[in-house]
């Protein structure tokens, strides 16, 4: 894995360097509608940081988003949910409207595990907003487990710097009310156009545990290495696939951190 981690943020400077040269040799490419990275990112930590909820173009007042996909493994805060129990397929429905400056949207995301009695609802409903480079935002997540029959309240800020046309640098802090504590990741990412219908995406992310993951050490959690690619099939359709791969950082003995690799795919239709 430590290998793997390595070739991966090789990749990601390679990847880096060859858009640049690109955007000069070239300039930059329109696209009348943007290929992002999709899944259910704001839900599961270790996919890409560089996704947010804009989708689309300014010119519509209401944008709605349907999303739907399937993951080998349900990871979050480094960790595999569902140990030795298979994957889980997803939905997504996203809304969001322009106002007060930004965007203010709403989501309902469903969870299925393929192999075992685990489902998962969550409400969310935040506001973004972009200063230059800079895009912040904020939001509130009611979680249900009915399965476990738990449920929770999240509390998530984030931010996204683009630095040039090609990269750039995110982090998220999710608050947990249910455990009292935070866990957040920071991660450095780059996207590559290699035409008008295809993207390439690379990141490297971090991960950090305070009190949100109960009784596992505090402090670095995981290195964390995603690459995807996005693929616009018609205009509002596009279909997306990703390799990703954790190594544990700091773990204890008897903790659930252990290194990770899965894949996943996801088809959204914006409009």
């Amino acid at each position: 894995m430590k290998n793997t981690l390595l070739l991966s943020l090789a990749f990601v400077a390679l990847v880096s360097w060859t858009s640049g040269r690109a955007e000069l040799e070239n300039g930059s490419v329109g696209y009348e509608h943007p290929v992002n990275s999709d899944g259910h990112a704001l839900y599961q930590k270790t996919a890409n940081l560089a996704h947010h909820h804009h989708v689309g173009t300014e010119e519509s007042l209401f944008e709605l988003g349907l999303s739907t996909g399937i993951d080998s493994r349900y990871v979050s805060e480094g960790r595999d949910n569902l140990p030795a129990e298979g994957g889980v397929y997803w939905g997504r429905a996203v809304g969001h409207t322009h106002a007060i400056g930004g965007t203010v949207f709403a989501e309902v995301v469903g969870i299925e595990a393929w192999s075992t009695r685990y489902n998962e609802t969550k409400l969310s409903a935040g506001y973004e907003c972009e200063v230059g480079n800079l895009s912040l935002g904020g939001s509130l997540t009611y979680l249900d487990f009915p399965a476990l029959g738990e449920n929770d309240v999240e509390a998530v800020l984030n931010a996204r710097w683009k630095l040039g046309p090609a990269g750039g640098l995110a982090t998220e802090w999710a608050w947990s009310d249910d455990a009292g504590g935070w866990f957040g990741e920071t991660s450095a990412f780059c996207e590559l156009a290699v035409d008008q219908k295809l993207t390439l995406i690379a990141a490297v992310t971090i991960g950090i545990n305070e009190d949100y993951v109960t009784e596992e050490h505090d402090g670095l959690n995981y290195l964390g290495v995603r690459i995807e690619a996005v693929r616009s099939i018609t205009e509002h359709l596009k279909g997306g696939i990703y390799v990703a791969g954790i190594e544990p950082l700091n773990e204890k003995p008897g903790e659930s951190l252990r290194e990770l690799f899965w894949v996943g795919g996801a088809l959204t239709l914006a409009f």
